[in-house]
């Protein structure tokens, strides 16, 4: 950047600078979605205040899993209880993340495969009493009580308007379209944010579960920022399994874990994929060729 030419130039800027900087601060919690504006419900009367937990309270409200929506860069939740007829109940709980990643690795963590899926936000499910969604940044949680037998159709209308208001344009990270379909069990993809694989240097990862020709196996594939953090992922992960003098390259690589046995993986540009869990060698072969295919190095 130039230097100011003079300090009648500087003062004026550093003034416009300060005045600029003071009113995106002021702006940012609404920018960020910090403000929730809950629903109004026909039938429904909203039962005390909006309760909002940050990263340090937030074991107030969920003790025994803050832990694991802290390791997703939880940033703030907002919470509003509606009473209805009977004593019928209904819980809003909605999660803000640091962005629609992080978002999707917590929803990832605890949706059920084999629940009912909705087509509400970038992809929702319902089970008795829980209707689940993800929006962009925002995991939303709808928990009914006492509300009858059909209670998806109580909880529905909650998730449409809450889908409203947050107003996100959402989809599924697109790198899941990296996963091959044959043999992947449906909804089986996670977002590991932290200690992938149980390596500190793996940063972060996508797996999905198999199953071929009754031989169970996971494929991930690693996102790294750029060529040269896959470098060093890789450089760590061969001093990790004995190839301490090998010098990391694109390419196939074929090593033993001492955690997760015979690993083949391929990397290229800015993404690492590969298999574990699976001991044919000529089906492992297969599927890091389709990746391949699919996958943006």
């Amino acid at each position: 950047m130039e230097e100011p030419k003079t300090k009648r130039f500087f003062l004026p800027f550093l003034v416009l600078s300060f005045a600029l900087g003071l009113v995106l601060f002021l702006r940012a919690p609404a920018l960020e979605g910090k403000t929730v504006d809950f629903p109004e419900m026909s039938g429904w009367k909203q039962d005390g205040k909006t309760q909002v937990f940050s990263p340090r309270t937030l074991y107030e409200y969920i003790n025994g899993a803050a832990d694991l929506y802290l390791a997703y860069e939880f940033q703030d939740l907002h919470v509003a209880e509606y009473k209805g007829e009977k004593k019928a109940g209904v819980t809003v709980e909605i999660y803000r993340h640091k962005d629609a990643t992080q978002a999707f690795g917590i929803y990832s963590q605890e949706r059920l495969a084999n629940a009912k899926f909705l087509d509400i936000g970038a992809q929702g499910y319902h089970e008795p009493n829980v209707l689940n969604f993800l929006a962009g940044p925002y995991y939303v949680k709808i928990n009914g009580f006492n509300t009858g037998e059909d209670d998806e159709k109580v909880l529905m209308p909650f998730a449409k308007r809450v889908e409203e208001i947050l107003g996100e344009k959402t989809s599924l990270p697109p790198i899941l379209s990296s996963f091959p379909g044959e043999g992947k069990k449906k909804n089986s993809e996670k977002f590991i944010s932290k200690n992938f694989l149980g390596y500190s240097f793996f940063h972060s990862g996508y797996t999905a579960d198999y199953e071929v020709s009754g031989k169970k196996f996971k494929i991930f594939v690693i996102e790294g920022k750029d060529r040269e953090d896959c470098r060093a992922m890789m450089e760590k992960y061969l001093k990790q399994t004995g190839n301490e003098g090998r010098k990391p390259s694109e390419g196939t690589y074929r090593l033993k874990d001492t955690y997760h046995g015979e690993v083949d993986l391929i990397w290229r540009g800015k993404s690492i994929w590969g298999i574990v869990d699976l001991k044919d060698p000529d089906l492992r072969s297969k599927y890091l060729r389709e990746i391949e295919g699919l996958v943006k190095g």
